[in-house]
């Protein structure tokens, strides 16, 4: 029982299912949880959008891309906001196909402790500087790392995630204050980039519809809630509403400028997700990487998956020197409140 960090997430996570239980919430035995898995019905309930049938995704693919991936180095910059799946495609893309990942976290808590003379070392100290300092950091520098980082690697395939998740990094004068277009142009003297893979979400709303506790009924374990508990509740759904609203917000703003740069040269592969958690955009990626003539990864070695509770536990692992990928389980299941899950053997 169990996964390979080789095998695409995505099909993983069609096999998550609702662990079945005894009257007193303990789980059953493996086979107890095995026979709940091949219960369709529990699985189109817990995981609507991958269980039924998406929509077609639609792809646009720019006229100015070139063809000769395979004779040069390959950069592709990757951009995704919420229930695109691109924790979860950047993973599938680093294994099947050998890129070498870079994104602007694993950057900013990995090098901007030596920017600052090691004055700081964990990363809610670096939070907090991000938060009184927004000047610390810049996309020149950043781009000066990717830059080091590119010209230091064996490798010669790089997909780079240009847009962080955290807030404090969002509202540093790196994504406020840039002028994104001469800064990229710049870079592009030196390492051109093959073409943006744009992940979009037509239906983006139903991402905050879908932000309802599952736990916001009259009924909860079979027990009337009083009014004060749903009124909690209630604010809790509008809380975390909200917060993703302003991530959504966040995302298009600080990548708007990256994708209009590559636009105006015709090299943005835009692909519309239509619903957000779309598993068919794995596949449809995976083609289109093969078709710019970028090979399969032959490398069948065993692969290794390491969970963490929080970000401060890897902090003293070398993720470039494994080729580690991050990714969070948020990416592969939107509830929080979701119940414990079990794995099938593929």
């Amino acid at each position: 029982m169990g996964c390979s960090a080789s095998l695409p997430c995505v099909y993983i996570s069609q096999l998550f299912c609702p662990t079945k239980t005894e009257p007193n919430n303990i789980p059953l035995s493996n086979e107890g949880a095995a026979s709940v898995c091949e219960s369709p019905e529990g699985n189109e309930q817990r995981f609507p959008n991958f269980m039924n049938n998406p929509p077609e995704l639609v792809v646009d693919i720019g006229t100015g891309i070139r063809r000769d991936a395979t004779e040069n180095q390959s950069l592709i910059f990757i951009f995704g906001g919420p229930g695109s799946l691109k924790g979860l495609l950047t993973q599938e893309l680093a294994t099947v196909f050998d890129f070498t990942t870079i994104n602007i976290e694993e950057i900013i808590f990995n090098y901007l402790p030596n920017k600052v003379a090691n004055t700081i070392s964990t990363t809610i100290e670096i939070q907090q500087l991000l938060k009184r300092d927004k000047a610390i950091i810049s996309l020149e520098w950043i781009l000066s790392i990717i830059t080091t980082k590119i010209s230091t690697s064996k490798n010669q395939r790089f997909l780079i995630d240009m847009v962080p998740e955290l807030t404090s990094i969002l509202k540093s004068d790196a994504y406020n204050n840039a002028d994104v277009e001469e800064l990229l142009r710049q870079f592009e003297r030196r390492y051109s980039v093959l073409f943006v893979l744009n992940l979009k979400i037509e239906n983006e709303k139903s991402l905050l519809e879908g932000k309802k506790s599952t736990k916001r009924s009259d009924d909860i374990d079979g027990k009337e809630l009083s009014a004060e508990l749903n009124a909690f509740l209630k604010n809790v759904d509008e809380a975390d509403k909200g917060l993703l609203e302003k991530r959504i917000e966040a995302f298009h703003r600080s990548s708007k400028p990256f994708v209009d740069y590559f636009r105006k040269t015709r090299r943005v592969i835009d692909i519309d997700l239509k619903v957000p958690n779309n598993p068919d955009v794995i596949p449809k990626v995976r083609q289109l990487i093969t078709n710019f003539g970028l090979a399969h990864n032959v490398d069948q070695q065993p692969r290794v998956l390491l969970f963490f509770r929080d970000e401060s536990q890897y902090m003293k692992i070398d993720i470039d020197y494994y080729r580690l990928i991050k990714i969070r389980l948020s990416d592969v299941c939107q509830d929080k409140d979701a119940p414990l899950v079990c794995f099938q053997n593929i």
